[in-house]
């Protein structure tokens, strides 16, 4: 009988980055959108601290008066860290690094998550997070794949962290492309870890394949609140 303990969870940081304009959405701040009755980002905290994640932090950039507006609406204890970026245009490899620079120094592993992911939900966080735990030996990067495309969360490990920030300007990209041997692509076919909002066409297809009622804030005036318009 096979007697060896689990291994024990590594402290893991969480990214949420919210730094973008949302142009193909109208200029709106995506996390902001509601649905059933909720937005987009506090699902998505809610789901990482329903696992046991600490409290995650969130780059800002664009929209960050509006949506740091939102979030003084929320409980105390659920409001993440907030960091933002003055060049919020510049590749975003440099929310990433904000975002790296803000965390613990003790954490073991980074979990990166985009704040625009609809249907990621605690269970495919709580997935992601196993997979990396028993990650093959040499693996520093995991990456959902689904059908050939990657998605997120990706999860790397301190080193991998270390990495990054010891090169200004290098995205995760960047570095698995020179590290293909230390990435995992994990291949799942969970739809979830590649859909994001981008257009208007995907709140449209959003809303019917989840029979969801999406809705933008009140506070977004001057632009067309309904989900199915540009």
């Amino acid at each position: 009988m096979n007697t060896a303990a689990p291994p024990q969870p590594l402290r893991t940081g969480v990214l949420i980055l919210a730094a973008g304009a949302g142009r193909r959405m109208g200029g709106r701040a995506k996390c902001l959108l509601e649905v059933q009755g909720q937005s987009l980002l506090e699902r998505l905290v809610r789901s990482v601290r329903s696992v046991g994640l600490h409290t995650p932090v969130l780059v800002l950039g664009h929209h960050s008066a509006q949506i740091q507006a939102h979030l003084a609406q929320w409980p105390a204890h659920l409001v993440p860290r907030q960091v933002v970026n003055p060049e919020p245009e510049d590749d975003p490899a440099s929310s990433l690094h904000l975002g790296l620079h803000a965390l613990d120094d003790d954490v073991q592993a980074v979990m990166v998550l985009l704040a625009d992911q609809a249907l990621i939900d605690a269970a495919d966080i709580g997935a992601v997070l196993d997979a990396f735990q028993r990650r093959p030996p040499g693996c520093r990067v995991l990456m959902p794949m689904v059908n050939g495309v990657p998605g997120h969360p990706v999860v790397f490990d301190a080193s991998v962290r270390a990495n990054l920030l010891a090169a200004p300007g290098t995205s995760l990209r960047q570095w698995r492309a020179a590290h293909r041997q230390a990435t995992l692509p994990w291949v799942v076919d969970n739809p979830h870890y590649t859909r994001d909002l981008d257009t208007p066409d995907d709140l449209d297809a959003l809303a019917r394949d989840t029979g969801w009622v999406c809705r933008w804030p009140e506070s977004t005036t001057g632009v067309n609140t309904d989900p199915g318009s540009g």
